[in-house]
């Protein structure tokens, strides 16, 4: 059920908005508190105010370097020592679940640092097939020659 406030006001609540998102939370967790406007209505004022689109873009990237960050304390969580066999195994797959997740944000909105790079550079050489058979036509004459030497030897 949505929470959706048809009157209020984006200057008191969007710092509160993009406070939450740069901390972690998605948009649609931070609507869901109340007072919150609905998720159509804070798309539409995504989509109509630029000013608004770039302090979101930028809570977005800052969210991704906070997930990022989180990785490195979720690695190092050691497993409850109390788990039985069953239990630290799920225990054990939550948490690869959780660091996937962060690592997948994180490389996908912030690729320039978190992304895997990919090497896309082409050596452009130019190759002359005249030059290329002119070449190979004196090795064969070379060769030609040699097996001819070797016969009259």
């Amino acid at each position: 059920m949505s929470n959706c406030v048809k009157h209020y006001d984006p200057e008191k609540i969007w710092p509160t908005i993009l406070t939450e998102i740069a901390n972690g939370a998605s948009l649609a967790a931070t609507l869901r508190t109340p007072g919150m406007p609905s998720y159509a209505l804070a798309k539409l004022h995504l989509r109509s105010d630029p000013e608004l689109r770039e302090a979101y873009n930028q809570a977005v990237q800052d969210r991704a370097a906070f997930l990022a960050e989180e990785l490195i304390e979720l690695a190092d969580t050691p497993i409850p020592e109390d788990l039985d066999p069953a239990s630290r195994s799920a225990w054990v797959q939550h948490l690869r679940v959780r660091l996937d997740t962060r690592k997948w944000i994180a490389s996908r909105v912030y690729r320039q640092v978190y992304g895997d790079r990919v090497d896309v550079s082409v050596n452009h050489t130019q190759i002359s097939i005249t030059k290329a058979l002119e070449a190979a036509n004196q090795r064969v004459g070379q060769v030609l020659e040699i097996e001819d030497n070797t016969l009259r030897a």
